[in-house]
């Protein structure tokens, strides 16, 4: 593994975000991929090894996960992946469409000539690694795009 070749993508997705929620974007991630199944036990520890944090992070992305409703917590038990309906799905993507379009209304009327041109370059970039099939690229221009 090549250090240098990381050090960009990895510096990029720490200076847009805050490491719970770049945690929390992973587990939400592997979670959307059907990597981390509905009912699963999410191990808190394994993941802070996995993803090479500490444990604080992940305990804070499991609260805003379980806000979002893709996991639940029970008290002495642990953190689980929520069985999320296909109904419940559609209805969480068009509130979140929603309230994404408010808050980009409310942001067009503020933005910088400087902030649209680099906004734009996400777009374009998020469209080119979509055309490549390059989805963790995607997924890393995705957040920093939401985090703009």
């Amino acid at each position: 593994m090549n250090p240098k070749a990381e050090s960009p993508t990895v510096l990029a997705l720490l200076r847009s975000s805050s490491l719970a929620s770049a945690v929390q974007q992973e587990i939400e991630r592997a979670i959307l991929h059907g990597e981390l199944q509905p009912g699963a036990k999410l191990n808190e520890a394994s993941l802070a090894e996995r993803m090479g944090v500490s444990r604080g992070p992940v305990r804070e992305a499991f609260r805003m996960l379980e806000t979002a409703g893709l996991v639940r917590q029970e008290k002495n038990r642990g953190a689980f992946v929520r069985h999320v309906a296909l109904d419940e799905a559609m209805e969480i993507y068009d509130l979140r469409a929603m309230m994404e379009e408010s808050v980009g209304r409310a942001l067009a009327g503020a933005i910088t000539p400087a902030q649209l041109k680099a906004v734009h370059a996400l777009v374009d970039a998020m469209g080119r690694a979509v055309k490549s099939g390059d989805a963790d690229a995607y997924h890393l221009l995705n957040l920093e795009f939401h985090d703009r």
